[in-house]
């Protein structure tokens, strides 16, 4: 009998030590340990794949989904794109420091004011297209707007630029060009959108992408609209009758993320220009001057409300608002951002999501519009640490590395990048 609880006692002591070094070392599931030690290797099951869900989805989600046959390219991008159309709106409404009753509220010792003139909250047509209503001036948050203003263009054909928009942007197998279109609008409309890229990745690949390639692969990205994009609409959320409104060429940063398999789904919302609202200088004076108005917000575009209480829209605070109210409602996996103070920390900081801030010499700056060229530097915002560190390395090209051709403060010396992926580090 003794000889026997010891048989026992040293079996269970062998199972316990298996356990726990496979803890320790494999970071498994003790559930998954039990079945390998109580059971032969032909009776374990591999586990069902779980369920695509968009909501707080990281880009191995989307790779799991797709390889599992869940779910394709094309259905991703589009499940994204109709979390836009829901949630993707105005969240503000204008304000008249002279009306009676609400903005008393906000403008409780307006009779004393003596300065320039304040210019009321406005709701009126855009310069860029007559058809868009925006606010100006003074404007508050709404309660539950239910609608949030991080995005100031969807890459949807015929949507994605004022200037080649509705028929200017036919797909050209569809006919031709029509004359009342701008003759930029052919080269324009030759790029595909966020759903035909989506479905040229189905084509090529199926549910086999090759990840070590593309290992940003069918990842929906909104990109902050100081950096140029080819097949969207890029003023720097300026709203102004250009003759193109569209770059004719990526910013560098875009190139690398398409070249690694991403979705350049949409442009983000932002301070205008990259900069805050101030006296330019010069003969032009301001007739009316918005106190207080923050510093995320565009004339094209608005301003971006946070998920969490959009009654605090301009609670912001920082030009890639947009950026990571995107993540954070979930409209694209990730967004690239940017920052010369701290445009990319605080929007993190206010919607809960991971940044990535790198030294200014790291991601590329080609293409982009700064704010201080000595300080201005992209950054990363996506829902965890390995999300962000997976898309900074595949900013990297395979033949130059880092080095920005177009961006001279990335020629620094090899010993500042790492030996190894900067995912290796998140794990």
């Amino acid at each position: 009998m003794m000889e026997d609880i010891a048989n026992v006692g040293s079996a269970l002591k062998r199972c316990l030590t298996i356990w726990v070094a496979a803890i320790s070392l494999l970071n498994i599931v003790p559930a998954i340990i039990y079945a390998q030690v109580a059971k032969p290797p032909s009776a374990a099951k591999a586990p069902a794949p779980s369920k695509f869900h968009l909501e707080e989805a990281r880009i191995e989600d989307i790779h799991r989904a797709i390889k599992s046959r869940q779910i394709t390219c094309e259905q991703v991008v589009q499940a994204y794109l109709n979390r836009i159309r829901a949630y993707d709106g105005m969240c503000v409404a204008p304000v008249n420091p002279n009306d009676a009753g609400d903005p008393k509220n906000f403008f409780p010792d307006v009779a004393k004011y003596t300065g320039t003139p304040l210019q009321p909250g406005v709701m009126q047509a855009t310069i860029s297209d007559p058809a868009k209503l925006q606010t100006y001036g003074y404007i508050r948050g709404v309660k539950n707007a239910g609608k949030l203003r991080s995005l100031s263009t969807v890459n949807i054909r015929g949507e994605r630029s004022a200037t080649c928009k509705a028929t200017c942007d036919l797909h050209p197998s569809k006919g031709a060009l029509p004359n009342t279109c701008s003759q930029s609008c052919e080269a324009f409309r030759a790029q595909p959108d966020g759903l035909e890229r989506a479905r040229e990745l189905d084509r090529q690949f199926g549910a086999n992408p090759n990840l070590a390639a593309l290992p940003l692969y069918c990842t929906p990205f909104s990109i902050k609209d100081i950096f140029d994009t080819k097949d969207m609409r890029s003023t720097g959320g300026a709203d102004v009758a250009y003759g193109m409104d569209a770059a004719p060429a990526d910013s560098t940063i875009v190139a690398q993320l398409r070249a690694k398999g991403a979705i350049i789904l949409a442009k983000a919302n932002l301070s205008e220009y990259n900069g805050a609202s101030g006296d330019p200088g010069g003969t032009a004076k301001a007739d009316a001057v918005v106190l207080g108005a923050g510093n995320s917000r565009s004339t094209w575009a608005g301003n971006p409300c946070n998920p969490y209480d959009t009654e605090r829209a301009p609670a912001q605070a920082a030009s890639s608002s947009g950026s990571g109210v995107s993540v954070a409602a979930n409209l694209v996996t990730c967004s690239i951002c940017e920052e010369t103070g701290g445009s990319c920390r605080v929007p993190a900081a206010y919607n809960g999501l991971a940044n990535l801030n790198t030294g200014k010499a790291i991601i590329p700056f080609g293409g982009g519009i700064g704010a201080d060229p000595f300080i201005d530097r992209a950054g990363i915002h996506c829902r965890t640490v390995k999300d962000t560190a997976i898309v900074l390395d595949a900013l990297q090209d395979p033949k130059r590395g880092y080095y920005d051709p177009r961006d001279i403060y990335t020629a620094l010396p090899k010993a500042l990048i790492a030996q190894k992926p900067y995912a290796s580090f998140a794990q």
